[in-house]
This record gives C-alpha cells, structure tokens and sequence, in this order.
C-alpha cells in the first residue's frame, strides 16, 4: 500500500516537478546562451556563464569563462566584459577597455549582443512548433483544443475540460464538410468569445469521442477602449502531423499568432496600468508542472509560449532589461559619446528595486491564488487552537 502511494506520488507529483524545473531551467540557459554565443562570435570575453541560484552543482572554467549551474534554475546570467550590469557576477571585468571589452565593439555588434537572448527564445518557440507540426501529437477531429482552463474561470465553472474539441460556437462551425477543422478557426473562435462579453454562449465540444453542448456566460474585460468576452481556457490549433514545407509554415504561423497575443497583453498590462492577468514566479512554475503532468508535449508548448513571454519582456526599454541596455547602447551610438556611468547604474538600480519589488507583490498574489483557500483553513484552525 505505502509502496503504492509512494510511486503514484513520485510519477504525478515529483518527476512533472522535475521536469518543470529543468524545463524553466532550459529557457534560461537559452535566453543566456544567445548572449554568450554572440560574444563569443565577436571576440568579447565572458568572465562567468551562470544558471540558477542557490547552492552550487557544477562549477569549471573553461576558455576564460566560469562555467557555474545552482540547484534552483530560477535565473541566470552571462558576465559581460566592458559592460556594467547589477546582479551579473563580480563584474571584475565591467570597465575594461581591451579588444574584448563590450564597450569598444561597433553599434551593430552590441545590438546582436543584447539580442541575442531574445532571438534565442523566439528561435525555441519557432523550432518547438515546427518540430510538433512534423512529427503530430494530435488528432484531427475538426475542432480547436481546450489545452488549459484557469481556475474559478467561467470555462472551469461551466464544465469544459482541458483536452476538449471545441466544433462549433453558436451558429458558427470550425470544421469543413469532411469533418477536418477549418484553416481560420482558431481565429474564428476567439473572435466570437470576444465580441461577446458578459453574454452566453453555446459551444459544441467532443470529449472522449462524444458530442457534448455546453453553454457558457463569458466574463468581461477592458482591452483598450473597449470590452471583450473572456472564457478563461487556453485554445490551441490541433498539431496533427503535416508535410515538411506545410508544417514549418503552420508553426512560424502558430508562433506569430503567439506572439502577436502575448504582445497585445503586454500592451493591456502596461496602457491600462493593470496587473490583472500577470502572474509571478510561483504561478509559472504551477502552470509548468500541470503542464508536465499532461505530458511532455503540453510542457514544451508551454515552455515555447513562456519563451515568448521573456522575449518580448526583455524587448522593454527597462534599465535591468535587454530591452534597457540597447536604449543605453542607441542612445551612445546617436550622442557619440558614454552616457555617465553613474547615470546608467542609477537607473539599472531603480529598475531592480522595482522589479524585486513587483515580483514581490506578484508573489504574494500567487500565493493567495494557489493556496488562498488552505491559508484560510490554517488560519481558522491556528484561531481555534489559540482559543
């Protein structure tokens, strides 16, 4: 019985805990080695190649560069030689100003440099739905995939259930005459959820291989100026095997779309002054391990969207950012001259503060999110010990 319990705890809880971890992991050490690779390809030493925190696994010099991996892969960072950066090693070598410093390479070196992480992470995201496309992972049963479903969502309360094919939406059908789904009907199905907020809709789904109708009240939320349906699920195109030029040309599609999302959020997140919606380190790492524990396919897919997340997060012209030090890097290239160096660690300094701080908050909301309702429990049987 205990041996039971025990393997049953390690294959559902432990091993897709693993696989989470190492897959975070594999973004970071991605998004870093875009960074390392591009200094390397132009002759720009890099003191330290760091991934993770905490206690130390691996540690090994090698070709000038110390080699470092901790046990939590939660961050890293590659030490740059010639550039100033908070939080990226000793940072030794930050004021060199040698052939191998950072600070004496050309504009369009320095570019690639700091893009280099970016590129990376949207190079994965391409490669991971190119490859599902060519080898299919899924069925065609000509509807749109229910991947995710938030909890207390409309989508959760309601009944839908991750895994579901979605085949119609109101009136409107996602699939051809022949049964495959429509080439459009992702974009179909998100576009009637949206212009009906705060309204029922009637969805037709296949849940293991039966017809099921399921009606749903959407939520309402402000995007711009105006408001749109939300039903809380993650909604995904069947990734059914497909010939090679056809498949690379579905997953920079999937990916583009992806992209095009994510930045639209971004967007909300930053004109609206709004956290709704962000989630912190903790509910990554919640949403990577249900991933894994669908299966490593729904874990690669989420690992490319996450992927895309940081790419497009690093693209903002924040001083502890990618996005921040090219600002600082066009700026010198157009004034021809160092902006002060006070000045730009200054500004790295507050963006840190403010960013340990937001990931602080987003934490917290997490917390509550993930384990609001036990903490209330605690907390009542804490009150009733006291008395």
């Amino acid at each position: 019985m205990f041996c039971n319990a025990l393997y049953l705890c390690i294959t559902t809880k432990l091993i897709p805990l693993i696989y989470a971890l190492i897959g975070f992991g594999a973004l970071i050490t991605i998004h870093e080695l875009g960074h390392f690779l591009c200094c390397k390809i132009f002759g720009i030493n890099t003191p330290t190649f760091s991934i993770g925190f905490g206690p130390e696994l691996f540690r090994k010099k090698i070709k000038g560069t110390d080699f470092r991996l901790a046990i939590i892969p939660l961050g890293g960072y590659v030490e740059i030689a010639g550039l100033a950066e908070i939080g990226q090693g000793e940072q030794e070598h930050a004021y060199i100003e040698d052939e191998t410093s950072f600070s004496q390479k050309a504009y369009w070196k320095k570019f690639l440099v700091l893009s280099g992480g970016i590129i990376f992470n949207l190079l994965f995201a391409y490669g991971t739905f190119i490859s599902l496309f060519l080898i299919g992972v899924h069925e065609d049963k000509g509807g749109i995939i229910v991947s995710t479903i938030v909890k207390d969502s409309p989508a959760d309360r309601y009944g839908l259930e991750a895994g579901d094919y979605i085949t119609q939406i109101n009136e409107t059908s996602l699939r051809t005459e022949n049964g495959k789904i429509l080439p459009n009907a992702l974009q179909i199905l998100h576009s009637e959820i949206q212009e009906n907020p705060s309204t029922e809709i009637a969805i037709t789904v296949i849940r293991n291989n039966e017809v099921k109708a399921i009606d749903i009240k959407t939520e309402s939320r402000i995007l711009g100026d105006k408001s749109i349906g939300t039903i809380g699920a993650g909604l995904q195109d069947p990734m059914v095997r497909l010939p090679f030029i056809t498949a690379i040309i579905k997953g920079i599609e999937l990916t583009n779309q992806w992209i095009i999302n994510i930045a639209q959020s971004v967007k909300h997140l930053i004109f609206d002054r709004t956290l709704e919606g962000a989630g912190g380190p903790l509910m990554i790492l919640s949403h990577s391990f249900v991933s894994a524990q669908m299966g490593l396919v729904s874990l690669f897919i989420f690992l490319a969207i996450i992927s895309i997340n940081l790419a497009l997060m690093n693209i903002l012209p924040i001083g502890a950012l990618d996005g921040g030090q090219l600002l600082f890097a066009t700026i010198e290239a157009i004034i021809r001259r160092r902006i002060p160096e006070i000045l730009k660690l200054g500004i790295n300094l507050a963006s840190w503060v403010l960013f340990i701080a937001l990931a602080l908050y987003l934490t917290y909301k997490d917390i509550l999110f993930l384990f609001g309702e036990r903490i209330g429990q605690w907390s009542l049987m804490l009150l009733s010990w006291i008395k």
